[in-house]
């Protein structure tokens, strides 16, 4: 608790102001050593987490492009139609052109219950339902509704693929319609019920005519996809055929396409230029944090200004991994080896710069090296991963970095409120030890006023004697 007092009663002297210059000389030093150790952690602590913020940017940029399906891929797959078509490229595919001509799509059953006459089934019972050789046990409750029994098939055969709903015809008359998510020839859905279910049954290849109320049938049979491809005829259950090696081909609706498999020069330089941007990216961010620059201040002083990782060991290190990791030769890519291979050249600057037309030579000789060197399992990615894991993520050393920084903080402000606590009771101290002494300086005054005035009491009587 701070102690006042009235200035100059007995001494006459200043003491706020003697007592505010003490205080200060005394917390002066640490205070500055706090201030300055502040600054320094404060700045270290910004540079630490935008280093940190890069390698994880870099680290993201590299697994975008090793997760593509198709980053660096030697061929691209194109259908010049692709409502017709589509088509995804695998390993194995050749460069190529092939006529696809589709003819129908494979289909999945779709069938419907002649018109129920009731829509309560007293006896209930077992419903089977066969999709091709497949059979399918529903159970059903005595007394169930339409509903019920649609309730229960989608209940129980959610499993399987088989869906069922109830159409009204607008006269009283409803159909149970069942539809199946199997494609192909022989896959017809057919219903056959025990006792008063039997009024359900459907022969999954007969047709169904719908004018009839009797009638039950398919509305959609069963079918296998037909093309060609270059002439020759074919067929599949599904709609995603791979008769061309390394294709898989959606078939989206009958009609004629053209299937082409080309180097993808211009795929890969993309990559491959989204590589060198994304470590340029890195690499500018690293010097700008190491950097030192020779500056003037306003009196024309030479002075130097230096980035505020400058000398830091972690960083030296992590790039002097990052350039061993871009130099030396990669394993498993066949003749490719090094980046200079590819037209990916180092300026005197350290960045990264990448020549174009070297690269399209590259890739029209030897297309899958180039996805074996960046990619394989001792690609370029991999040994570059190996390194920056080590330095980023929660568990990294730039986040143990950033932690020892934070605590260092937190133990500064812990010095500067005990420093705080230290001057408020010197100050309180000195208040009370120079008021004391105004009190002091006081009395004695009043005591040699009063001795004065005596003596010079007794020298007048004197003097009258």
């Amino acid at each position: 608790m701070a102690v006042s007092t009235i200035t100059g009663l007995g001494s006459g002297l200043n003491i706020n102001d003697l007592v505010k210059a003490l205080a200060n000389a005394e917390k002066a030093p640490k205070q500055t050593q706090i201030d300055l150790q502040k600054a320094r952690t404060d700045t270290q602590l910004s540079a630490v987490g935008m280093l940190k913020s890069a390698v994880e940017t870099f680290e993201a940029a590299l697994a975008g492009l090793k997760s593509s399906a198709t980053a660096f891929d030697g061929y691209k797959a194109s259908s010049s139609k692709t409502d017709v078509a589509k088509v995804t490229m695998g390993a194995g595919a050749v460069a190529g052109s092939y006529k696809l001509e589709v003819t129908q799509l494979a289909t999945a059953s779709k069938v419907a219950s002649a018109t129920q006459a009731s829509t309560t089934y007293a006896t209930g019972g077992k419903l089977t339902v066969s999709v091709g050789s497949n059979d399918y046990s529903v159970s059903i409750d005595d007394g169930a509704s339409l509903t019920d029994v649609r309730n229960a098939i989608n209940d129980q055969l959610s499993g399987a693929g088989i869906s069922a709903n109830i159409i009204s015809d607008g006269n009283g008359g409803s159909r149970l319609v069942l539809a199946s998510e199997t494609t192909g020839a022989g896959t017809d859905i057919s219903v056959v019920g025990e006792n008063d279910l039997s009024a359900l049954n459907i022969v999954g290849t007969d047709a169904l005519d719908g004018a009839v109320p009797g009638s039950a049938g398919y509305i959609t049979p069963a079918a296998d996809a037909t093309f060609k491809i270059d002439g020759l005829e074919m067929s599949s259950k599904t709609n995603t055929v791979t008769n061309l090696s390394g294709l898989s081909i959606k078939l989206e609706e009958a009609g004629t396409t053209t299937l082409s498999v080309a180097a993808n020069a211009d795929g890969i330089a993309g990559s491959v230029e989204s590589f060198v941007m994304a470590y340029n990216t890195l690499l500018t961010v690293t010097n700008g944090l190491t950097k030192v620059t020779q500056t003037t201040d306003a009196n024309g002083n030479a002075t130097t200004q230096a980035g505020a990782l400058v000398a830091d060991s972690t960083l030296r290190s992590m790039m002097s991994q990052l350039r061993s990791a871009l130099s030396n030769p990669v394993e498993g890519a066949g003749e490719l080896k090094v980046l200079a291979q590819l037209g990916v050249k180092t300026n005197r600057d350290g960045t990264l710069a990448l020549d174009k037309d070297q690269l399209k030579k590259t890739v029209a000789s030897n297309p899958e090296g180039i996805k074996a060197f960046f990619t394989g399992e001792k690609g370029l990615f991999n040994r570059i991963g190996d390194i920056t894991s080590v330095y980023a993520g929660k568990d990294g050393l730039l986040a143990s970095r950033e932690k020892s920084l934070t605590d260092a903080k937190d133990a500064l402000a812990t010095d500067q409120t005990k420093l705080d606590l230290r001057i408020e009771t010197l100050t309180t101290s000195l208040f009370k030890k120079f008021n004391a002494m105004d009190s002091l300086v006081a009395r004695l005054n009043a005591t040699s006023q009063s001795v004065l005035a005596t003596l010079n009491a007794l020298n007048k009587k004197g003097s009258d004697d």
